[in-house]
């Protein structure tokens, strides 16, 4: 054995027992027994425990990412739902006021037109009346008994 081999075939091989060994007596002691290499210190065996735990870690760590990034795409599909929606609003509101407008110049020309000034100007222009000099009242006569 070397002190070349890796943690996977050291754990793979047996160790060498100096108590089993088939060689003779002589043959033992003319080579030293090498001194088991340590594993290095950031390697170690995890326990199955820790390892489902992290997995299960890792699983909701990326159920939690997905639920935030799934939340965030919604907050922004909404915000473009509302924008388009204010869109609307704004063009029917612009429409609403342009009635609005055209509702009052029509009143103000109907004012206009009922104006007593205007009905008696077109009065003597168009139909050639005048004011007369002294005005006389008709009185209906009674109403007859049946």
């Amino acid at each position: 054995m070397t002190a070349t081999r890796t943690a996977a075939t050291r754990t793979a091989a047996p160790r060498f027992d100096p108590r089993f060994d088939p060689r003779p007596e002589p043959e033992r002691r003319a080579r030293p027994v090498a001194a088991p290499i340590p594993p290095p210190r950031h390697l170690r065996l995890v326990d199955p425990a820790e390892a489902r735990r992290r997995r299960v870690t890792r699983a909701l760590t990326g159920l939690l990412v997905a639920a935030v990034c799934a939340g965030l795409f919604a907050i922004v599909a909404m915000r473009v739902v509302l924008a388009q929606g204010q869109g609307q609003i704004d063009r029917l509101q612009s429409q609403v006021d342009s009635q609005t407008a055209d509702q009052q110049r029509l009143r103000l020309g109907v004012a206009e037109l009922e104006a007593p000034a205007r009905i008696v100007g077109a009065a003597r222009t168009r139909l050639g009346m005048v004011t007369p000099s002294t005005v006389v009242y008709l009185n209906p006569p009674p109403a007859q008994a049946r």
